[in-house]
């Protein structure tokens, strides 16, 4: 599949009053800052990520859709009783989603879910009956169930109320009334994830996928959801499909008429006909004055000129752009200079566009250029991942056992102290001493993988136990069905 295009965000842009109510009731289930995205962002993959990540630490495996990542937040207004849904873009902008319903429950389509947040994507998928390109969401997290946030939690129970409590009542709802959703903007599935020692199935699978996939994402099953950038989480990408977002500035060459006398000011002027130089620019963080202003206050501002800030900005490289793509660049009558491109860089060096991103406002931080292009430079190749799943699977293996002796060892420990309590004849109704909270919290990080992929059943809007939810994969064993 060779387009590359991202979906536009669908739904209508929330009014700056209701935006604002919406980021603080975000901000208070998720103790985070108002006007800053609570998403988490993925480190760029290199080599040292082999022996410190891989096989340190418990990792899932998913592929790296090529879409726009989107938070997905539902909430039942409080004096309507209205549900509403609303898309959180990388921007911290919210939209509106008409006629969604998210049941709580399989069993109970009329109790809805209220304070929810689920992470994902929106990617362009051809459905393979029809071959009508659609919009999908493909869930992979979950960081808020019913106004609670599950961001402490470990990867396991948070892909457990992200897969069970979220996406399969809403599997359901869809299965036994297609009529009444037909009309939605966008379907969702959700992203399967498996141990890194089957990342070869995953490469093997990615050809029968209904969408474009760029590379992999590697999320640590033992550490929380980290809002802002996180060192744990991981994208990898084969060294050609590294991109980096910058700012494209054009520059058109002056003509000058020597027929005309030096003083004539229409003697030199900018030529328009000619094609210009595509210059990139890097982002060095902060906001450029006026960002946020409307195109026609742009305009009024600039004397009717409409005028990019390149402030905040330093000049990088230049963009290759052939004559053919620059005249297919003009007949589409768009603008280009000021925009964010995703661009990526060939094995000669220089640089070539693939696509416009215009659902960021700015281009990637020069902190985060570095990094990508360190990765390109210490490229970890598909080969060299594969290879290296027997070491994963050893040490994964390991530190199973480890796990079940140390949970033994705890078992045994309490069951030895409360005997030898009633044997020196203290009070027997009195507990054993209890577990530390921290030491709890571990305990259950740490269970072993059989009791992690144990199914439970969830009746409504009830409380399952802590230690009892753990996601399902299927290890991509089977490729799950395509849904409707």
């Amino acid at each position: 599949m060779n387009d590359r295009s991202v979906p536009s965000i669908p739904g209508t842009r929330c009014l700056p009053e209701v935006e604002l109510y919406l980021k603080q009731q975000v901000a208070l289930i998720l103790r985070t800052r108002v006007n800053h995205f609570p998403g988490s962002q993925p480190v760029s993959f290199t080599r040292e990520h082999l022996h410190n990540n891989l096989l340190r630490k418990d990792y899932l495996v998913c592929e790296k859709s090529d879409g726009l990542r989107v938070l997905l937040f539902v909430l039942v207004n409080p004096d309507t009783n209205e549900e509403g849904s609303f898309l959180i873009s990388r921007e911290n902008e919210y939209y509106h989603i008409p006629d969604f319903h998210f049941p709580r429950s399989e069993k109970d389509f009329d109790i809805s879910h209220n304070g929810t947040i689920v992470d994902g994507e929106l990617v362009y998928s051809t459905n393979p009956v029809t071959k009508v390109k659609e919009v999908r969401y493909l869930i992979f997290d979950c960081l808020a169930m019913d106004m609670n946030s599950v961001t402490h939690k470990n990867l396991w129970k948070r892909l457990y109320h992200a897969q069970h409590e979220f996406h399969k009542p809403y599997s359901e709802l869809r299965r036994k009334f297609p009529d009444a959703c037909k009309d939605w903007l966008f379907k969702l599935d959700f992203k399967n994830m498996t141990q890194p020692f089957k990342i070869h199935k995953i490469f093997n699978e990615m050809r029968n996928l209904t969408y474009v996939s760029d590379g992999l994402i590697l999320t640590c099953c033992d550490t929380p959801y980290i809002s802002g950038t996180d060192p744990t989480l991981l994208k990898w990408k084969p060294s050609e499909e590294n991109t980096i977002d910058f700012k494209i500035k054009l520059e058109f060459p002056k003509y000058i008429d020597n027929d005309l006398p030096k003083h004539d000011p229409n003697r030199e002027y900018t030529n328009y006909d000619v094609k210009p130089k595509f210059k990139l620019y890097v982002w060095k963080g902060g906001d450029a004055p006026h960002q946020h202003e409307s195109v026609e206050l742009n305009i009024k501002r600039n004397g009717g000129e409409f005028k990019n800030s390149f402030q905040n900005y330093d000049e990088w490289n230049e963009l290759d752009v052939s004559d053919e793509q620059w005249d297919k660049l003009k007949k589409s009558g768009e603008s280009f200079n000021g925009r964010i491109a995703e661009c990526r860089q060939r094995q000669n060096g220089s640089w070539e566009m693939l696509r416009f991103r215009d659902d960021k406002m700015n281009g990637n931080h020069i902190n985060v250029v570095l990094k990508i292009l360190k990765s390109i430079e210490d490229s970890v190749t598909k080969d060299e991942l594969i290879e290296l799943e027997p070491q994963v699977k050893a040490r994964w293996e390991e530190r199973e056992r480890m796990k079940r002796k140390a949970q033994q060892q705890q078992h045994d420990f309490v069951h030895h102290n409360s005997h030898g309590q009633v044997h020196h004849g203290h009070n027997p109704a009195k507990p054993p001493p209890p577990v530390a909270v921290g030491e709890k919290r571990k305990h259950e990080a740490e269970q072993p993988e059989q009791n992690k992929r144990e199914k439970i059943g969830v009746e409504g809007s009830e409380k399952v136990d802590d230690d009892e939810e753990f996601y399902e994969s299927d290890g991509f064993e089977e490729m799950p069905s395509y849904k409707n």
